[in-house]
């Protein structure tokens, strides 16, 4: 992997996903879909417990503001770049996903297999996923290989996690930019302006409306 720290909003902007679905975490495989149009950014995520995508853990949206900063002074080949959020979607599939969001009252704290809640306000603690009550903004870095596009590693240690510092370094899977037809990895490739409009329209509340 030989990145370069060469990017702009410019070269950014656009689609960019997964062309097939990375160990993200340990056993645990996901499919990023990216969309950037500056100043605004979005991200479709699926998560799954096999890399053939055939068994389904979660699906979520964030949605914010980003701003492209320096060259990193640490990580070679990437620059800083801050992400802001504001709103985050989430649906469950997986059972023992769905006792745990329950247990910690997540979003309304009763969850269906399958429904969309805005847990823009408190997150979801059992997959990590923070609100933007505690989390407002993302410290990550970005590489770019010609259509490649590298994000920054996201797991916590003993230093933190992102929105605490900066990103460490970044990861060795990618996207790659949606000229044509998306890769089809995963579910969401069909993803367009109506999806993102049905699910951002909502306001973030604890209350537990479904999307």
């Amino acid at each position: 992997m030989k990145t370069s720290a060469d990017i702009t909003p410019e070269l950014l902007d656009g689609r960019w996903r997964s062309p097939f679905a990375a160990e993200v975490f340990p056993g645990i495989y996901g499919i990023d879909d990216f969309w950037l149009r500056s100043p605004f950014w979005a991200i479709h995520f699926n998560s799954y417990k096999d890399p053939d995508c055939g068994e389904r853990l979660f699906e979520l949206i964030i949605t914010g503001f980003f701003d492209v900063l320096g060259p990193s002074a640490v990580t070679e080949g990437a620059r800083e770049v801050d992400f802001s959020r504001t709103k985050t979607c989430l649906r469950l599939f997986d059972d023992g996903l769905i006792a745990a969001a329950e247990e910690v009252k997540a979003g309304s704290g009763h969850w269906e297999k399958g429904q969309w809640q805005d847990v823009s306000l408190g997150g979801c603690p059992p997959i990590d996923l923070p609100g933007v009550d505690d989390c407002p903004l993302e410290y990550d870095l970005l590489g770019i290989d010609g259509d490649r596009l590298y994000f920054g590693q996201r797991h916590h240690d003993e230093a933190g996690s992102i929105w605490t510092r900066r990103s460490p370094g970044l990861l060795d899977y990618y996207v790659v930019r949606v000229t044509d037809e998306p890769p089809q990895a995963g579910h969401g490739a069909e993803w367009g302006p109506t999806e993102w409009f049905r699910l951002t329209s909502s306001y973030p509340t604890r209350s537990g409306d479904k999307l």
